[in-house]
């Protein structure tokens, strides 16, 4: 059962994470994802912590803004869904995955979804 307080936990790091990707800002990220964070873009290829904060300092500076469709809690587990606009159009869908690791939540994994 998750403890009191870990949903708007959840809710703050995906801010911090929807916050350094729309700055472009790896040092922010960084502090977001395990170390061993994987990632997969939405024809299944792996992207691992290092290969997404060198690319995110490489991509254009297109305005970026996220919309959260969900969120759940479970132990030790939890998922966030939503949508990145670039522009104000709809450019992919995402599921996140987060863990608690000796007491701390960090980012675990990310699917894309065109």
């Amino acid at each position: 059962m998750p403890a009191p307080g870990d949903l708007d936990l959840i809710l703050a790091l995906d801010d911090q994470w929807n916050a350094a990707y729309h700055h472009r800002d790896p040092a922010r990220l960084d502090a977001v994802l395990a170390d061993d964070w994987l990632g997969f873009y939405h024809d299944g290829t792996p992207v691992t912590k290092q290969e997404l904060l060198t690319g995110m300092q490489t991509n254009p500076t297109t305005p970026l803004s996220f919309e959260r469709h969900a969120a759940r809690v479970h132990g030790d587990t939890a998922i966030t869904r939503g949508t990145l606009y670039a522009a104000g159009q709809r450019v992919q869908s995402f599921l996140r995955v987060y863990a608690r690791q000796d007491g701390h939540w960090q980012a675990v994994s990310v699917q894309v979804i065109p």
